[in-house]
């Protein structure tokens, strides 16, 4: 049997007043200072980033890098969002003049589940014909790789 006209109607309306409430959720989180602006995941990856190193942002859109750690290296973060079924897997382009690349990935719920951190000229070596890294066994296997697990990433804040 199908649905009523009423059931969607309700349904499209729970799905509005959710998006609603995440729109008003992100304006809260930046006014708290927490994001930057409404790119909602990359902020929140370069938050858990920063709070793991221990160490300020670096000022908004600064090019090729997000932060600096406490070793001085230029750490550009990516994120990487799940869905309810699986990990997302493309990490993005290295950009110059990144030392290390650190790849977060978050659950669906923006949770954070696990992260690697790549050398930059590692990462190059992992780019694709797409002209982008991806998360794969092997790249997460190459010794030069470190993993962070979640627990390392929320316990660092």
């Amino acid at each position: 049997m199908g649905a009523t006209n009423d059931e969607i109607d309700a349904a499209m309306e729970r799905l509005r007043a959710a998006e609603r409430d995440r729109r008003a959720a992100i304006d809260d989180l930046i006014q708290l200072g927490v994001v930057r602006s409404r790119v909602l995941v990359g902020d929140l990856g370069e938050q858990i980033a920063a709070a793991y190193y221990g160490v300020e942002l670096a000022p908004s859109f600064t090019p090729g890098y997000d932060l600096v750690d406490q070793r001085g290296r230029r750490v550009q973060v990516k994120t990487l969002r799940g869905t309810p079924t699986g990990p997302r897997s493309i990490i993005g382009e290295v950009k110059e003049p990144c030392d290390i690349l650190l790849a977060i990935r978050l659950d669906f719920d923006y949770s954070p589940t696990e992260a690697i951190e790549i050398p930059a000229d590692v990462a190059r070596e992992y780019v694709g014909r797409n002209g982008k890294v991806s998360w794969t066994r092997r790249l997460v296997a190459d010794e030069r790789v470190r993993q962070v697990s979640g627990r390392e990433l929320i316990n660092a804040g």
